[in-house]
């Protein structure tokens, strides 16, 4: 489980590194970021200076999106107010870059006056959803539980072991 959560962090990376689109690259940063998380609750043995660094380098790359994404919200309202394209499409796209802004650059004066902006053009706001991790949804067994384990399976056999013995 854990070379595959590694496997779609750095695939996710990747994702990131290609694509232009700062709602992609935001979402693949997101989820490269919960992997590398993951990963490391998976085996904390294995983290290490890299982890830090990867950590390091997606939330530079993080800001820097983030910064491309305020003048890319404000094309995408400028473009509703002036009714170049289907509204409801270019709304939802605003919406979901505004989530990201909001959810990472709360105190950002551009970003509330993007949001004032938003809800005057009537759009109604997205909540950021983060992505659930694996430590939330799995827990790890614990030594004792084996233990316990084991002495179940003995407890439930003993009555079938007993009765094959008696009948034979």
């Amino acid at each position: 489980m854990y070379r595959r959560t590694m496997q779609i962090a750095v695939s996710e990376l990747r994702r990131a590194a290609r694509t232009e689109n700062a709602i992609e690259k935001l979402e693949a940063l997101d989820l490269a970021e919960r992997k590398l998380q993951d990963a490391q609750w998976l085996m904390p043995s294995t983290a290490s200076e890299r982890f830090d660094e990867g950590m390091e380098e997606i939330a530079r790359s993080r800001e820097r999106t983030l910064e491309q994404a305020i003048p890319a919200v404000k094309r995408l309202l400028e473009a509703i107010d002036q009714r170049i394209a289907e509204p409801s499409e270019l709304r939802r796209a605003a919406g979901h870059l505004l989530s990201f802004l909001n959810h990472y650059l709360p105190e950002d004066s551009r970003v509330d006056d993007l949001n004032a902006w938003f809800l005057r053009l009537g759009g109604e706001p997205q909540p950021y959803a983060p992505l659930c991790p694996l430590s939330e949804i799995y827990r790890r067994p614990h030594t004792r539980t084996v233990g316990c384990g084991t002495a179940l399976i003995f407890l439930l056999l003993a009555p079938v072991l007993l009765i094959c013995s008696c009948s034979s």
